[in-house]
């Protein structure tokens, strides 16, 4: 697998999720496919009770100073302790994965009924994917969109689908834009740059099938609790 780096971008996938974690205060929370430990770093200092699940060795030897617990194995295989998890992360995952229904299935087995499922995914969809297509090109890359190690492509509604299929009632879609910081890294912090990214911004919210790179879901089991009526 491809070596991942943190975005700094706010709006990247893993700083969307980090911020919504320390919204939520929930906890414990389980982190699959934990790569280097991403988003453990981001949520130091929060005080919330995280473990990890990661196949790379290296990696969850990586993990270890930011999660409670960190199991090394696939997430189809491995044993994870029932801890009623309070939330759920699949954070680019489920597209590497032979079952992503299967893998969604497991973890509701691993959640409290009331638990928030926090799961990213590349829209294949995006418009440089489109025009890659109409001339007739399906590169296969190291990152992004069309990784090499990608089993599964999604677009909105194929992933809305997936989710669904689960069990899972989506509750909010949000979106990422290109990684400007990975495209023009001498660029941040000036003004073009800056400018750039406020444009980008605008571009996802208006245009999301056609330029998000990632979507983003918030969802919860389909038998969760009801809120009490007053």
């Amino acid at each position: 697998m491809p070596h991942y780096r943190l975005h700094r971008d706010p709006r990247s996938s893993h700083q969307q999720i980090a911020k919504r974690l320390r919204q939520l205060g929930r906890g414990p929370v389980l982190d699959v496919g934990a790569a280097q430990g991403m988003l453990g770093e981001l949520l130091t200092g929060s005080g919330l009770v995280i473990d990890a699940v990661e196949p790379n060795p290296q990696w969850a030897e990586a993990c270890k100073p930011n999660y409670r617990h960190v199991l090394t194995g696939q997430i189809e295989t491995v044993a994870v302790p029932e801890e009623s998890y309070q939330v759920i992360v699949c954070a680019d995952v489920l597209e590497h994965t032979p079952d992503p229904l299967g893998v969604l299935r497991k973890l509701r087995t691993l959640s409290a009924p009331d638990a928030v499922y926090l799961i990213s995914l590349p829209n294949v969809a995006h418009l440089a994917v489109r025009l890659m297509l109409l001339f007739g090109c399906f590169p296969r890359a190291e990152r992004g969109i069309l990784d090499k190690t990608h089993v599964h492509f999604y677009t909105r509604p194929n992933a809305r689908r997936l989710l669904q299929s689960a069990g899972l009632n989506i509750v909010r879609i949000g979106a990422t834009g290109v990684p400007l910081d990975e495209l023009w890294p001498g660029g941040e912090g000036g003004m073009l740059y800056n400018g750039l990214m406020a444009a980008q911004y605008a571009a996802v919210k208006c245009l999301p099938k056609l330029l998000a790179m990632q979507f983003i879901f918030e969802a919860t089991r389909s038998d969760s609790p009801k809120p009490s009526q007053a």
